[in-house]
């Protein structure tokens, strides 16, 4: 099960620093969305 099919050698090493930047941009969301949730609760 480790066959990529049309995935290259330089789209694989692509690809894993796409999916590198979207778990670091997700997770910024989630805490930039927690952190206004706390801010907007304070009131």
């Amino acid at each position: 099960m480790m066959s990529y099919g049309s995935f290259g050698g330089m789209m694989g090493g692509f690809g894993l620093l796409m999916f590198i930047f979207w778990i670091v941009l997700l997770t910024d969301l989630i805490l930039l969305g927690v952190w206004l949730w706390k801010q907007i609760n304070k009131k």
